[in-house]
């Protein structure tokens, strides 16, 4: 029996997103307490390599479907090998997989946590209600007021996720690429609004554009950069009716901060968003943001305090926001070194591994 505290951590996802990156960060951070932490994935899952890549160990089971023989089988040999203080499942078919697994080991079973970092609807699981599962983690409190209603019998509690602030510091002076660096010398003298995010119409890429057409079309001197990736012949489309060809840059980034330490302010105009990320790097940075008021984004911005929220969607509203904020600049840097404060106080790797530590441990 092994006397080391064990967590294991779940994928079935073969992608790799914010979920996937925060996971390897906490493996990476409780490793550094004196943890092993291991990882149950595919195979072919791009999260396999990155975890090889930071030398963390790694199991491969299938995860072919909710219920799956084999992987259930390795899961419950894995539970029995490392004994774990608990498993931490991120995705339906490591959560349904995970949870069944437990029910062969009876009382013998480590604590069972489900990460949830989205939601569709406040429709009760029941089947849920009936597996054992001891504890829900969620990266905001709005996301706890859906998911309590979810899992009405069990604990949901908020873990903020960790942002890398000295790798993001570290990233400041690396190369942007050829073509933005060409855009921006062409447009040295323009205000400059940066957009970050998947090309999803969630992130709201189509206001961001809209409001910049508005604003150039009154005579404002502002280019926009939209940086992101995904299916870029919409937001292509767009760019070109509206004739803003040769106003804004799209493409995508290896690293965010040397492209946010040019911006005048960064947009944010999600539709939905359960707590955000890229706001809270702008302001680690101490770079202006405007962002919307959904979801739990108001968790990491406070109005005109550390930036400012817009109350809709509407272009016009944006319109205006933006154009407030390039026109005080000095307030706005004001508000983004308070929110520079803030952001790496509540959103740093520290307080993320010692709310994680509590879940696990109590």
């Amino acid at each position: 029996m092994k006397t080391q505290k064990t967590v294991l951590f779940l994928e079935s996802s073969k992608n790799m997103g914010g979920q996937e990156w925060q996971l390897l960060q906490q493996m990476q951070a409780l490793n550094a307490q004196g943890f092993e932490c291991v990882l149950l994935c595919s195979p072919q899952a791009r999260i396999s390599a990155q975890a090889h890549e930071r030398q963390l160990q790694v199991i491969h089971l299938p995860f072919r479907n909710s219920v799956h023989p084999q992987t259930i089988q390795g899961i419950v040999k894995a539970i029995k090998q490392y004994a774990p203080l608990a498993c931490i499942s991120h995705s339906g078919h490591d959560a349904n997989n995970l949870s069944v697994a437990a029910l062969f080991l009876g009382k013998n079973r480590p604590k069972i946590i489900r990460s949830r970092t989205y939601y569709t609807n406040d429709k009760k699981k029941a089947l849920q209600s009936l597996l054992p599962l001891d504890a829900v983690m969620v990266p905001s409190r709005f996301m706890q007021q859906h998911i309590q209603k979810q899992f009405p019998s069990k604990p949901v509690s908020v873990v903020y996720p960790g942002i890398d602030f000295g790798k993001l510091d570290a990233q400041k002076n690396h190369a942007l690429p050829e073509s933005l660096q060409q855009f921006l010398q062409r447009h040295v003298s323009a205000k400059k609004i940066v957009h970050i995010g998947m090309l999803r119409p969630e992130k709201g890429q189509h206001i961001t554009l809209a409001a910049v057409a508005a604003m150039r079309a009154q005579g404002h001197e502002v280019v926009l950069v939209l940086a992101g990736g995904g299916n870029d012949a919409p937001i292509r489309e767009e760019i070109a009716a509206l004739h803003l060809q040769d106003a804004v840059w799209l493409g995508e980034l290896k690293a965010v901060a040397p492209l946010l330490l040019q911006a005048d302010v960064l947009a944010m105009p999600s539709l939905k968003e359960p707590l955000g990320m890229v706001q809270i790097e702008a302001l680690g940075l101490a770079v202006p943001v405007v962002v919307s008021n959904v979801g739990g984004v108001p968790e990491t911005v406070v109005h005109e305090q550390t930036g400012l929220i817009v109350a809709d969607h509407e272009i016009a509203s944006w319109q205006t926001a933006l154009e407030r904020a390039l026109k005080q600049p000095q307030w706005m840097r004001e508000y983004a070194q308070a929110g520079q404060k803030m952001v790496r106080e509540q959103f740093g790797v520290a307080r993320n591994t010692e709310q994680l530590l509590a879940l696990i441990q109590h």
